[in-house]
């Protein structure tokens, strides 16, 4: 291990993933007097997904008022917004897992308070009973993480990739990945390791997401032994940009329609959601809906010259629109994000948005018990990278509740494991394989270009296993994957051959993992025979309560990929009616009028 281009750090716990629930985990280990390095594949506090969040961290709304000293629901308590969880994510959730996102919520939010974190106001968002949220911004939040973080002992390791996890005897010892601003093979001994590393939106083409969220946490729990569920679920955003270009992606669309009520059209100017959700509209309808809603005119032929569909507020007066984009601080003026949007020619007074789904959130993941810990010994998961929390479908404000809560938790469990655990032995010959790995797309002469194999996964992902499916497209992609799987993926390389700061290399290893659970998702898909949460099948349009109250539980053994169906087992929230139902009703009107 000690030629030149390697390093070797030693810590307790290793934290892949520095943001929300990394920074949270990384406190939590350290007040405990144990050893702690965060490895970042960007710059602490501007990297992820944490920071991009215009966000609501939601909270039962009784400690909304008593707590926060908002205009609360003394009605609303742990029990209520944890059947709320359950209800909406359409009863995948893991009950356990809901139970200590909403019994913790209202310690770690009030913590981020406690450090600074500005608070805008309050809100109801839709498929809340009550309102729950607390405004306030990404960026605020992970200023508040970095005074917590401050006064305690936690190494850093920014501009890193961890690629792969190290095991001996069955139980997780270390990592191993490059340093990106110095090329060197790092590896990094621990008595355990929590990733932190978020979802996949990149395998799509279009997403809210940046750039480092390639699946690769959940690729190398996988690899190990971990169990991944509800995979079949990933979370689109609906009414994003999909024009201008430079703007693709960009939610400023789904943020002004969700608070001023902006309509949704299709290319012959039919206003399409009452075919959907015909009580609540665009102002009211969950994002699953939503955004099946909006793919389902895409991919019927009905969508805009970019491929998305209209987002259009010329049905309010400008004065009031001109009043609500003022009272946003994030939007004043119309500029969002640095986008001036009057020089985009896109002033809302005068035109509709071209916008659609966009992948946003990883509602599956690793999957974990209460105290996020792995089926694997000495590996634990924390935030959006772990699964069974939101189960089909995420209500807004949950995603960043999660990562402090459960960053937290997995912080304090691995903490009193790596106290326990002994000093780890290291398998040499599996970090000469990972070394041989890392570095053969720079060895190679020739092969698979890194862009265009990129572009392809990302353009078979939105057709086939975007929020609308069915089984010719899942089969079709399937085969796609194989051949991607056999052809590409080991011949991938980057032309340039330097170590320091190589993009192209880095993006050749993201296409591994980015195949891999694009491959989870496609046999997931498959395997579920109903639509539910985020996933319409067109072949099987209904929710099947009679035979899908299960999840889909994905695991890795003797070599192959094995899929298993549970039934979801709940002890405070009430099941359904073992029938099929409409999925374009809601369940909540459906037992309104006696479906239920």
């Amino acid at each position: 291990m000690n030629k030149k281009n390697r390093k070797v750090m030693e810590t307790d716990v290793l934290i892949v993933g520095s943001e929300g629930a990394g920074s949270r985990a990384a406190i939590e280990i350290a007040k405990n007097g144990i050893r702690v390095l965060i490895v970042t594949k960007g710059v602490y506090t501007r990297c992820g997904a944490t920071v991009t969040a215009d966000m609501d961290m939601d909270v039962p709304s009784r400690d909304l008022k008593e707590v926060f000293g908002f205009p609360g629901v003394m009605e609303d308590d742990e029990e209520s917004f944890c059947r709320d969880m359950c209800e909406e994510g359409k009863y995948m959730n893991n009950e356990e897992v809901v139970w200590a996102h909403c019994s913790n919520a209202t310690k770690y939010v009030k913590e981020l308070v406690d450090w600074g974190m500005k608070v805008e106001g309050c809100k109801q968002s839709a498929g809340h009973r009550y309102p729950r949220g607390i405004l306030s911004t990404g960026r605020s939040m992970m200023e508040a993480l970095k005074r917590g973080v401050k006064p305690h002992k936690i190494d850093f390791q920014e501009n890193t990739m961890i690629t792969d996890l190290l095991t001996s005897n069955g139980r997780v010892v270390g990592a191993v990945g490059i340093e990106l601003h110095t090329g060197n093979f790092l590896v990094v001994k621990a008595k355990a390791v929590i990733l932190a590393t978020g979802g996949a939106m990149r395998i799509y083409p279009v997403t809210t997401a940046p750039q480092e969220l390639t699946g690769d946490g959940m690729r190398m729990a996988f690899d190990v032994g971990a169990e991944l569920v509800d995979m079949e679920f990933p979370m689109f955003l609906p009414a994003c940009l999909y024009w201008p270009e430079s703007m693709k992606g960009v939610d400023v669309s789904y943020i002004a329609s969700a608070a001023i009520n902006g309509w949704w059209f299709n290319a012959f100017g039919e206003r399409f959601i009452d075919k959907w959700d015909p009580v609540r509209m665009e102002m009211g309808t969950t994002r699953d809906i939503a955004s099946i809603a909006q793919a389902m005119e895409i991919l019927e032929g009905r969508g805009s010259p970019h491929g998305g569909i209209y987002v259009s507020f010329k049905h309010l007066p400008d004065q009031l629109i001109e009043d609500w984009f003022n009272r946003v601080p994030y939007l004043r003026n119309f500029v969002y994000g640095n986008f001036k949007l009057i020089e985009f020619n896109m002033d809302p007074r005068k035109v509709a948005y071209e916008a659609g789904p966009a992948a946003h959130y990883w509602n599956g993941g690793i999957r974990i018990n209460e105290k996020c810990e792995t089926k694997v010994p000495g590996l634990y998961a924390a935030g959006e990278v772990q699964g069974g929390t939101m189960g089909a479908n995420r209500l807004s404000g949950n995603a960043v509740t999660e990562c402090v809560v459960f960053g937290g938790i997995a912080g304090e469990n691995a903490a009193e494991y790596a106290q326990k655990s002994g000093p780890s032995e290291i398998d040499k010959a599996q970090v000469e394989h990972c070394y041989e790995l890392i570095h053969a797309p720079l060895e190679r002469k020739d092969g698979v270009n890194v862009p265009k194999t990129r572009e392809r996964i990302q353009d078979l992902a939105m057709k086939y296993a975007g929020p609308v499916r069915e089984e010719e497209g899942l089969l079709t992609l399937r085969k796609e994957l194989e051949k991607i799987w056999k052809d590409d993926v080991p011949n991938v390389f980057a032309k340039a051959k330097n170590k320091v700061y190589n993009r192209e290399w880095l993006e050749a290893l993201e296409i591994e993992p980015m195949v891999e659970i694009l491959t989870i998702i496609t046999q997931a898909s498959l395997m579920r025979k109903e639509s539910r949460g985020a996933m319409y099948r067109r072949d099987y349009p209904d929710t099947d309560n009679k035979e899908w109250l299960k999840n889909i539980i994905v695991s890795y053994r003797d070599g192959k990929t094995s899929l298993e169906a549970r039934d979801v087992n709940t002890s405070r929230v009430d099941l359904p009616k073992r029938e099929k139902i409409p999925y374009m009703v809601p369940e909540w009107e459906w037992a309104q009028k006696g479906g239920a």
